[in-house]
C-alpha cells in the first residue's frame, strides 16, 4: 500500500486501433486515398500493441488501393556520411515514419536527405522518382500533388508539413538558398557517388516560421478539418488546398510567414551592397 505521502504516477491515457479508424472515417479518410502523414504520436497516448497499430489502422481504412507516405529524413549525407535507402534511417522524423520505413512492403525514394517511404498502390510510382532537389518539378512530392492526396497529421501541428518546402522552393523566399551536397549513395547498380541538393535554410538570417495563418485560411475555408483524441488532435487537409494556401501568402510578401530573422544579418548584407544595387 502506498503511504499517503508517496507521489502517484500519472498513467498515460491507451489509444486503441478502433479509436484511430474511428477518427478517420469522422474526417473523411477512406478507401482508396493517398496520404502524406507526419506525426507525434507521442500526444495521442499511449498506442495499445505499439506504434505499428497506427499503420495497421490507416492501411485498413484506405485499402489495397490506397497509399501511404511518410517523411524519412536524414541529413548525414550533408556531413559526408553515406545513403543507403533500405538501411539508412530516417532521423527525428518519429517512430511511425520508422514503422512506415521500416514495413517489409514500404519502398523508400533516392533522394539522401529528403526522402519519403511508401506504402500502397503508387509505391513504385513515388519512388521511382529521382530528382536533384526533392521538390523539384517530376518529384514524389509533386507528383503526390497530381495524385490529390491529403495531409494527414497523427498528433503533429503544422511546423511538421514538408510540403510547405515545395512551396518555399516554388516561390524562391529569400531566407533560403541553393546548396549542393555530393557522396556514395546505393543505387540499383551498387554504391555511387551522387550529387543532390536542397534549398536550405540561410543560418545567418536564421528565419522563425510559423504557419499558423495559412492553418487559419483553410479553417476558414472549411478545408482544415480536426478531431480530438486524448491530448492532441488528429488532423486531413487535401494537399492542393495546402499549398495553394501557402502559396497565397508566399507570392504576397515571401516574408510574410517569417516571426523572426537577424536583422543585422540583413542590414550587413545591404550595406555591403552598391548604390546601384540598393536603388
Amino acid at each position: 500500500m502506498l503511504g499517503s505521502g508517496t507521489p502517484v504516477k500519472p498513467v498515460m491515457k491507451e489509444v486503441t486501433q478502433d479509436q484511430v479508424v474511428s477518427c478517420l472515417h469522422a474526417l473523411g479518410v477512406g478507401a482508396g486515398d493517398g496520404l502524406l502523414t507526419h506525426s507525434a504520436v507521442q500526444f495521442l497516448g499511449r498506442p495499445r500493441g505499439g506504434v505499428g497499430m497506427y499503420l495497421e489502422a490507416i492501411l485498413s481504412v484506405i485499402g489495397p488501393r490506397g497509399t501511404l507516405a511518410a517523411p524519412t529524413f536524414n541529413f548525414a549525407f550533408a556531413r559526408g556520411e553515406r545513403y543507403h535507402p533500405l538501411e539508412t534511417p530516417s532521423d527525428s522524423m518519429g517512430a511511425f515514419s520508422e514503422c512506415v520505413r521500416q514495413h517489409p512492403c514500404s519502398r523508400r525514394t533516392s533522394h539522401p536527405m529528403q526522402s519519403i517511404a511508401v506504402l500502397g498502390r503508387y509505391a513504385e510510382d513515388l519512388a521511382g522518382r529521382d530528382t536533384p532537389s526533392a521538390f523539384d518539378p517530376g518529384s514524389a512530392f509533386e507528383r503526390m500533388l497530381e495524385l490529390d492526396f491529403k495531409l494527414l497529421l497523427l498528433g503533429a501541428d503544422s511546423r511538421a508539413i514538408s510540403m510547405f518546402h515545395y512551396c518555399e522552393q516554388r516561390a524562391n523566399v529569400p531566407y533560403r538558398y541553393w546548396k549542393e551536397f555530393t557522396g556514395p549513395v546505393y543505387t540499383s547498380n551498387g554504391w555511387q557517388t551522387l550529387t543532390y541538393r536542397m534549398f536550405v535554410r540561410d543560418l545567418e538570417l536564421n528565419p522563425q516560421l510559423t504557419l499558423d495563418p495559412v492553418v487559419a485560411e483553410l479553417q476558414a475555408r472549411g478545408q482544415w478539418r480536426s478531431v480530438p483524441l486524448n491530448y492532441g488532435l488528429i488532423t486531413t487537409c487535401r494537399l492542393r488546398d495546402f499549398v495553394a494556401a501557402a502559396d497565397l501568402f508566399l507570392r504576397r510578401d515571401p516574408w510574410s510567414l517569417v516571426t523572426h530573422v537577424n536583422s543585422k544579418a540583413i542590414s550587413d548584407r545591404q550595406e555591403a551592397r552598391s548604390p546601384e544595387e540598393n536603388q
